[in-house]
C-alpha cells in the first residue's frame, strides 16, 4: 500500500536579527538600513508600541529595558505599512 505525505511548504518568513541587551540598559533598535530622516512605524509581538518609546527617524529607543521587553519587533515603513525589519529583543538579567 502506498502511503502518501503532504508537505505544506512555509511562506518565507523574514529572518528576525537577534539582538542582546541588559536588564536596565537603553535600548536602540534600527529599522534595517532606513535613511535617518525615514518615517516609520513599530510593533511589538504584532501590537503597536506604546508611545512611551521614542522613536528618532528609523530608531526606536527603549529605555531601562526589563524583562517584559523581551520580544518580536517588527518596522515598517511609512506611508504603505511594508515591513523593513524584525528584530528579537532578548533581555538578560545581568
Amino acid at each position: 500500500s502506498l502511503s502518501s505525505c503532504n508537505v505544506l511548504e512555509q511562506p518565507i518568513k523574514e529572518v528576525a536579527r537577534n539582538q542582546y541587551e541588559r536588564r536596565g540598559s537603553d535600548v536602540t533598535m534600527q529599522c534595517g538600513s532606513l535613511e535617518s530622516d525615514a518615517s516609520v512605524s513599530w510593533k511589538v509581538n504584532g501590537t503597536d508600541i506604546e508611545a512611551q518609546h521614542q522613536l528618532n527617524g528609523p530608531k526606536l529607543i527603549l529605555t531601562q529595558v526589563d524583562l517584559d521587553h523581551n520580544g518580536l519587533y517588527s518596522c515598517f515603513q511609512n506611508p504603505h505599512g511594508e515591513r523593513r525589519d524584525t528584530i528579537l529583543l532578548h533581555i538578560g538579567s545581568k
